[in-house]
């Protein structure tokens, strides 16, 4: 399995964000950038009202990188698909707290890692944490806090979720310090300041950022130029 070498600002791309008519021209101005790894949306209709993606483009898109590739499980029942993923080339699984309790989650994480891959907590917007997942903090690589609802680009950044990002950065910073916090949803150069003063050190580039008018090296490194000018204020808080 394939591993991320996390910086104090690591990026990552967006693969629904691309345009999946030419899946092969973005990933491959993806793979010149200064992106670290892969997030791949997967969206069951239930956890969220919309379906998108599968493992046979995870599949193909594996053959064609040797970026690592975190899987994203917006699902309702995400052990179910913990085999399929990895065995289609996902290094890293990310799964909700929202559809199980946390020793349940623990036991999932655990699972993760005994199928070769590492084990990521994924938030929903409106999510917070209590100290029941404190463990699970400890368990895995880092958090994804989803700044928007799974499934749909183009929504915006409200104030609700970067307090709730501060909330997670507090709670990672007092019980799991090692672990990352991965910020997921309308990060662009306007919102970055915001996004990283709240606590993130992994950005995910969609629409807004990443991919807006095609200059996906340019903009990766505007992002992480703009991201390195406000960690500081991200450190001190």
């Amino acid at each position: 399995m394939l591993r991320v070498v996390r910086s104090p600002i690591s990026l990552s791309a967006s693969v629904s964000c691309m345009d999946l008519m030419h899946l092969a021209d973005d990933l491959a101005a993806v793979e010149e950038s200064d992106v670290s790894f892969l997030h791949f949306d997967v969206v069951d209709g239930v956890f969220n009202t919309c379906f998108i993606l599968g493992a046979p483009t995870l599949e193909a898109l594996r053959k064609c990188t040797d970026l690592p590739i975190e899987a994203h499980l917006a699902v309702m029942k995400p052990e179910f698909y913990f085999s399929q993923y990895v065995d289609a080339g996902a290094d890293y699984i990310a799964f909700h707290a929202e559809t199980q309790n946390a020793e349940e989650t623990l036991r999932l994480c655990d699972r993760v890692r005994s199928l070769g891959a590492s084990a990521i907590l994924a938030l929903r917007a409106e999510t917070n944490l209590d100290d029941s997942y404190i463990p699970v903090l400890r368990s895995v690589e880092w958090v994804l806090k989803l700044l928007v609802q799974p499934g749909y680009s183009g929504q915006t950044l409200g104030e609700e979720s970067l307090a709730s990002l501060r909330h997670i950065a507090g709670l990672l910073r007092e019980h799991a310090p090692n672990a990352g916090l991965q910020a997921d949803g309308n990060v662009n150069l306007d919102t970055i300041p915001d996004i990283v003063g709240a606590g993130a050190d992994i950005l995910t580039g969609g629409t807004s950022g990443l991919f807006k008018g095609k200059d996906v090296k340019g903009n990766a490194r505007r992002m992480l130029e703009r991201a390195r000018e406000n960690i500081s204020s991200s450190s001190s808080s």
